[in-house]
């Protein structure tokens, strides 16, 4: 009976941690460059279930391998590329193909991101509103005299058809562990990671890129992740009718 109470427990956790999950994509459904999000569920340990029986010949049948409980050991992030919306503002800027802009947050200092809803601040750096300041390939500030510039696919930004200043596009190094410190905003550890390759990304001006979050997949995992919630709720309420039970009628048998 306590297997079963701490199976139940696990899987209101886990669920819980889903529905978060699931929760926040939803919330950033409109966000920019969000890249959706999911956690991955394994079992915590196996154990080797034997048969209990006072008859040699069954207790030597093993049942096999069985876990009582399952936990949300990591998390995933699909960062498959969402679609284009074109909105006309030289300060939004998407990223076709891989890599990420490089933004100064106060809290972790250079990070990665594929939200280019920029702004310009009253100093006229340009900004991710809420993250901080949008970084050159010197790992520097970009400061603009006005919203009047073009940017070229490989992240040269020119004002009056002289270059003023370059992007840089980052990739995580190799072996590069990196991972989620906000909505859509990504941390790479220890700092690795470098220039990418022009190749590999075209910055596209005055379009923004779609979150990759399918809205309709998400809330099918909602209504499930609910159902499988309630029934572990209800399971630990139907062990504790059981231990309710046991402690105060049996205990008063003789």
């Amino acid at each position: 009976m306590v297997r079963g109470f701490y199976s139940a427990a696990a899987g209101v956790f886990s669920q819980q941690k889903a529905l978060d999950t699931i929760s926040n994509n939803i919330a950033n459904s409109t966000t920019a460059g969000y890249k959706s999000q999911s956690t991955m569920e394994s079992s915590f340990g196996e154990h080797l279930v034997s048969r209990l029986s006072d008859l040699d010949n069954l207790s030597s049948r093993n049942i096999g391998q069985g876990s009582f409980i399952t936990i949300n050991s990591t998390g995933y992030t699909d960062f498959t590329q969402g679609s284009f919306e074109d909105t006309g503002r030289a300060v939004d800027m998407a990223i076709g193909g891989e890599g990420f802009f490089l933004v100064e947050s106060s809290a972790y200092g250079p990070v990665l991101t594929r939200n280019g809803q920029f702004e310009i601040d009253e100093e006229g750096d340009l900004y991710l509103p809420g993250v901080g300041k949008v970084l050159n390939d010197g790992e520097d500030t970009i400061n603009l005299e006005s919203g009047d510039f073009k940017v070229g696919p490989t992240g040269v930004i020119s004002i009056n058809g002289d270059e003023a200043d370059t992007l840089f596009i980052a990739v995580p190094g190799e072996d590069a562990g990196i991972r989620s410190v906000g909505n859509g905003v990504f941390l790479c550890e220890d700092g690795n990671y470098e220039q990418a390759e022009p190749e590999i990304y075209s910055v596209l001006q005055g379009t923004l890129e779609k979150p990759n979050v399918n809205i309709a997949q998400e809330m099918s995992k909602i209504i499930a992740g609910q159902n499988l919630y309630t029934s572990c709720s209800q399971i630990l309420k139907i062990f504790d009718g059981i231990n309710e039970l046991t402690v105060n009628q049996i205990g008063r048998i003789g």
